[in-house]
Parts: C-alpha cells; sequence; structure tokens
C-alpha cells in the first residue's frame, strides 16, 4: 500500500518516498548556495585580514588583526564542516528521480 500526499498543483499524487526526495531537494537548493556564500565571504575575510596583520605597524593593531584573523579561520573551518554535514545528511538525489526533483 502506498502512502499518497496530494500535490500542491491539483491532485497529482505523490507517495512518501517522492515527497522525502523535494522536500531534501528544497533543503539543498536553499542551504549549499547560501553556505558557499558564506565560505567565499569568510575566506575573502581572513585574506584582508591577514594582508591588514602584515602591513599593521603598531602593536596592539596587530594583536587585533591577530585576534580577528585567528577567528576567521575558525568561522571558515566551521562553516566547511557545516558543508560536509550537509552533505553526508542530504546526499545529492539519485538521477532516476530528475523528474521529481526542482533541479
Amino acid at each position: 500500500m502506498r502512502n499518497l500526499i496530494s500535490g500542491t498543483q491539483g491532485q497529482l499524487p505523490i507517495d512518501a518516498e517522492q515527497a522525502a526526495f523535494r522536500l531534501q531537494g528544497a533543503i539543498l537548493a536553499m542551504v549549499n548556495p547560501l553556505l558557499i556564500v558564506i565560505g567565499a565571504m569568510g575566506a575573502i575575510f581572513a585574506i584582508w585580514l591577514g594582508v591588514r596583520l602584515a602591513i599593521a605597524q603598531d602593536e596592539s593593531k596587530r594583536k587585533e588583526a591577530k585576534s580577528q584573523l585567528i577567528w576567521s579561520l575558525i568561522a571558515v573551518v566551521i562553516v566547511f564542516a557545516v558543508i560536509a554535514i550537509v552533505t553526508t545528511v542530504f546526499p545529492a538525489p539519485d538521477e532516476s528521480l530528475a523528474g521529481i526533483l526542482p533541479y
């Protein structure tokens, strides 16, 4: 016996597995680009802070830039860890479901 859920455009029935893959596709479509943008921004910020550290002449500015650089690198590592977790928990769907998923 199949579990049927009514579709969003009319009454096209889909089973629970198809609904789960649609949800998975929607989550991936929102989360992956966001994480990539955040990771790229963090990497650019870390490079900028590295340049600030390299050109800082005052010891207090050097300490501040070093502290910010360390925290930005920690943030970049966390973002890439989240990307790894998301791609592990929500792996790319099978090609056999190409007509079901929005991408």
